[in-house]
């Protein structure tokens, strides 16, 4: 760490010093607008007005007081400056010229005009310090998509995972570590916690997002200490900005259907409120590969939210709700689950989730670019289970709060703030109680530095007091360098903690035979995260751009939570660690539009993932190193028709030792190397899309994917040795409404 922490000193030397550059190597100046009143006008700044060099591809755009700096080209003498609705206008820059003005009148010469554009289906966010790519709406249509867990399968920035094979419940890896190190939010709510994270991603349906912002690395420290490599915040539908009715409706060849209805009302001018609702039904039985056990849990839910806006003038507010109950049912085919489970000989595993959600945003500005915010958001949670002879249930409930006050200036910006978290668990395994209470108020200050247009600069810290494990202190930072129109570095460091939660953090508790053994009492997991990433746009040819990112992290953790499946295959041993674990993560990715209509997204990433356990260091089991995404997505002339396609290769991957198992309960030491294989056409007609595609059309299954499914009562029956499908092909047909 000392030498990544040397890296990015001697990082911020360089910037410093480029920002000292010769004053004779750059100009400078600001461009306004004219507006006329009758008699009169007057002149206003114009805010990201594009200034180019004539003949090149070097410029920059203005900022809120309509200022811009940039270097001299050497080939070139004529300055540029354009804005949409006013003429543009050209000045001849020597060198030495300084404090130039443009004074833009209005176009009054154009007719109307229909501009027609495309959105991508991800892109970098190339405004923001925090290295962060969004997966825009138009990008969540390229799958079904039928919740969030599905919308990552064409990111490889995220991987989605299957925990285990009885439940079905899906679980998200970000630079190569398990999703409860990534902190997700909704609309900055950290309402995906708690004894919601099994189930979660599957909670909020694909067609309620309006888009996924993925961060890499250290977050803000706004939001909390718990994002050690990344942070996912996810945008629903806004009633403000919604069609008054939308709809999709969805049907795969395994029986599941889905039906999602939104309606948007503005009430009055400056209020508005939208209802949506979710349902997802399959209560068809599937064993494809013969073992007794569903390939695909039997699913029934439904989900309803309601949220009002309201915005003036002097501040915006929100507040909503949302009511959810699901029920999923796995196990053995012959499983009667209208009986009492101890009237059943066989093995079943049920789970019934209530919940009740709430959040609120509120938040004013004053003069002198300051403004606060508040937002509040809370959970009732309960969940009823058994997995086999196995009993599990939880009760939860969580309140958060968070103040911010923030000030923003020419060049810098200023946030700090309050936050109050309060969870009170209680969870019940095999007759056993455990009850956690905390209380974890908070404290942050942030401070964001852009000298120019080149460097920015965004350091932070926080402190927190766990009830139950002291202080946690909390340094981040993130620096920025342009270092020209197309070309930008990012650089971060921090650090970020996670306190512990065994049954939701570790499903092969509850889905295997195997003995939970507690070696010591856990500590709080304490880490540090590093890294960079550069991105470089360019084209292709007219109207057809590109960007290429290659980013790089490392997370070193001081503490952690070891889960060892390798000791004993009859038992999962829990300790602190003593050792090293880390993780390095590297990945390539080039998005283009190849020809006009045609875009396409090649990535690779490579993982290298260790924790020492029982005093060796070895590779994490269950995550693959290597992994490949290529997606090509077509829309021909006329736009009425899409066709998308998403191919995937999945590394091997090592498997925990299962040596002492009888010979039939044995595994090998790594999985096979696999591809998938998805697709989907679209036709565009008026209102509606009409939809058909294919999941894992190569058809490919883990096999055997539960051990012992013979002899499922046995010490040696495990179904959480998941590293591939556990369903083949699937077929699906879908309607949108909108």
């Amino acid at each position: 760490m000392k030498r990544i922490f040397l890296f990015f000193f001697l990082w911020a030397g360089l910037a410093a010093a480029l920002h000292a550059q010769p004053r004779d190597t750059w100009t400078c100046g600001h461009v306004y607008g004219i507006e006329l009143h009758g008699a009169h006008q007057d002149t206003i700044p114009l805010i990201h007005a594009n200034v180019m060099w004539a003949g090149t591809t070097l410029g920059t755009v203005s900022d809120d007081e309509g200022f811009f700096k940039l270097d001299l080209a050497p080939a070139s003498k004529k300055l540029v400056a354009g804005y949409v609705g006013y003429e543009s206008d050209t000045l001849v820059v020597e060198p030495g010229m300084h404090g130039l003005a443009f004074y833009l009148e209005p176009d009054d010469h154009h007719e109307e005009m229909t501009i027609e554009g495309k959105k991508p289906h991800t892109l970098h966010l190339h405004e923001a310090e925090v290295n962060t790519q969004s997966i825009t709406r138009q990008g969540l249509r390229t799958l079904a998509c039928c919740n969030l867990a599905e919308s990552f399968e064409n990111s490889l920035s995220v991987d989605v995972e299957q925990s285990d094979a009885v439940s079905g419940a899906k679980r998200i890896k970000m630079l190569g570590l398990a999703g409860f190190y990534t902190q997700i939010l909704v609309e900055k709510n950290p309402l995906m916690r708690g004894l919601i994270s099994p189930f979660g991603l599957e909670y909020i349906p694909g067609f309620w997002i309006d888009a996924i912002d993925i961060s890499k690395g250290t977050a803000s420290v706004a939001t909390g200490y718990e994002s050690i490599t990344g942070q996912i915040n996810v945008e629903l539908a806004k009633p403000e900005d919604s069609r008054p009715l939308a709809l999709n409706a969805y049907q795969n060849s395994m029986g599941r259907s889905e039906l999602t209805l939104s309606a948007a009302r503005k009430v009055t001018p400056k209020l508005s409120t939208m209802l949506l609702s979710y349902g997802s039904y399959n209560r068809q039985r599937w064993d494809e590969d013969g073992d007794t056990f569903l390939d695909m849990p039997l699913v029934s839910h439904i989900s309803l939210m309601n949220r009002w806006k309201y915005h003036s003038s002097s501040g915006d507010g929100q507040i909503g709700f949302k009511i959810l109950r699901d029920t999923r049912d796995g196990g053995q085919t012959g499983f009667d689950f209208g009986r009492p489970r101890a009237a059943n000989s066989g093995y079943g595993s049920r789970n019934r989730i209530g919940r009740y959600e709430f959040f609120a945003k509120a938040g004013t500005a004053f003069g002198g670019g300051r403004s606060i915010g508040l937002i509040l958001s809370g959970f009732h949670h309960d969940q009823d289970s058994f997995w086999g002879a196995k009993g599990y249930n939880g009760l939860e409930q969580s309140l958060y709060a968070n103040l911010i006050f923030e000030k923003e200036a020419a060049h810098h910006r200023f946030s700090s703030g309050l936050s109050f978290l309060l969870d009170e668990r209680d969870e019940t395994y095999q007759e056993q109680l455990f009850k956690t209470r905390e209380r974890v108020p908070g404290l942050f200050a942030e401070y964001t530095w852009k000298p120019n247009d080149r460097l920015s600069a965004m350091a932070g810290f926080r402190y927190d007091n766990h009830n139950l494990y002291g202080g946690f202190y909390t340094p981040r930072l993130h620096l920025k360098y342009q270092a020209d129109a197309l070309t930008a570095l990012r650089l971060s460091a921090g650090k970020g903690y996670r306190v512990p939660h065994l049954f939701m953090d570790n499903p092969a508790m509850l889905a295997s035979s195997r003995e939970v053994i507690f070696a010591e009492s856990l500590e709080a997991e304490e880490a540090w995260n590093a890294g960079m990433q550069l991105t470089r746009e360019f084209s292709l040819g007219q109207d057809r751009p590109g960007t290429l990112a290659l980013d790089f992290y490392r997370t070193e953790f001081l503490q952690q939570t070891v889960v060892d499946l390798d000791s004993d295959p009859r038992t999962i041993l829990l300790y602190n660690l003593d050792g090293r674990s880390f993780s390095n993560s590297a990945q390539i990715e080039v998005t283009a539009t190849a020809a006009r209509g045609l875009d396409l997204t090649a990535a690779w990433r490579f993982n290298d993932v260790r924790m020492t356990y029982a005093g060796e260091l070895k590779e994490v089991p269950l995550n693959p190193r290597h992994k490949g995404v290529l997606v090509l997505s077509w829309s021909p002339t006329g736009r009425k028709w899409q066709f998308d396609v998403t191919t995937q290769y999945n590394g091997a991957t090592r498997l925990p030792e299962t040596a002492l198992n009888p010979e039939p309960y044995r595994m090998g030491s790594h999985s096979p190397a696999y591809g998938q294989l998805f697709a989907q056409v679209t036709r565009k007609i008026g209102k509606m899309d009409l939809y058909l595609g294919g999941e894992n059309l190569t058809g490919f299954r883990q096999e055997r994917p539960i051990l012992a499914w013979d002899d499922p009562f046995s010490p040696w029956f495990d179904s959480s040795l998941v590293w591939g499908p556990t369903a083949g092909r699937r077929f699906y047909v879908g309607l949108r409404v909108n």
